[in-house]
């Protein structure tokens, strides 16, 4: 199984990749993590730290498809972490043409809801998971899921926004999201993980709630 780990031009999306990871070793799979972000910060994460659950393949490349794909443990649940979706579609592209599942970080924040549904350039990412289907054998794009990212206590912006990205924003016109009820809380102790161990329970819980989430949606083996 690939499961794609997808993000307009924000912050967060490497550290869900990467706390995901550990979730779904903690509940028993195993695991396998290819970083497609020309940034390389995941697989930088795990050659730092000891207890990452395993091996990150740098795997940044247009033809991702055909040179990545058939080498993975398809027995595994293989995570994808990919660039900035809008300013790279040629790599997002090849990693939706075999995902399984399509998860998008997104923070509720007017801006990087804008950078979702309509950036001032790049290809909106609705656009790239919607065309992936003429690449698919099965002619429709992979499942696929909005997690609210960064989230603060009491706010009503998750919610709000949430809500656009259901109903196809203020005008009911453009697309329609399904949108995680798991939220990732806005705390320093995610916001700094990446590169450092996963030993703390605020690192934890949010992650084991979206693993919860994704089995009871059948999206999980």
């Amino acid at each position: 199984m690939l499961i794609a780990s997808l993000k307009p031009r924000t912050m967060g999306g490497t550290t869900n990749t990467g706390l995901l990871a550990y979730a779904l070793h903690r509940a028993g799979y195993t695991v396998g993590a290819y970083d497609a972000d020309e940034s390389l910060q995941l697989a930088a994460w795990a050659r730092d730290v000891d207890d990452f659950p395993c091996k990150v393949v740098e795997a940044d490349t247009p033809a991702f498809a055909e040179t990545i794909y058939p080498d993975m443990d398809h027995s595994a649940i293989n995570l994808v972490d990919a660039g900035h979706a809008e300013n790279h579609p040629d790599i997002v592209d090849s990693v939706l043409e075999v995902a399984d599942l399509a998860i998008v970080t997104c923070s509720p924040t007017k801006p990087d809801y804008e950078r979702l549904t309509r950036p001032e350039r790049g290809t909106p990412l609705a656009k790239l998971i919607k065309r992936s289907a003429a690449l698919r054998e099965s002619g429709e794009p992979p499942a696929t899921f909005v997690l609210l990212n960064r989230c603060q206590a009491g706010s009503n912006s998750p919610k709000k926004y949430g809500d656009l990205l259901r109903n196809g924003g203020e005008s009911g016109t453009e697309p329609r999201w399904s949108v995680l009820s798991t939220r990732i809380p806005r705390r320093e102790e995610i916001a700094s993980a990446a590169g450092f161990p996963c030993d703390k329970r605020t690192r934890k819980a949010p992650y084991d709630a979206l693993v919860s989430e994704l089995t009871e949606l059948g999206c999980l083996p």
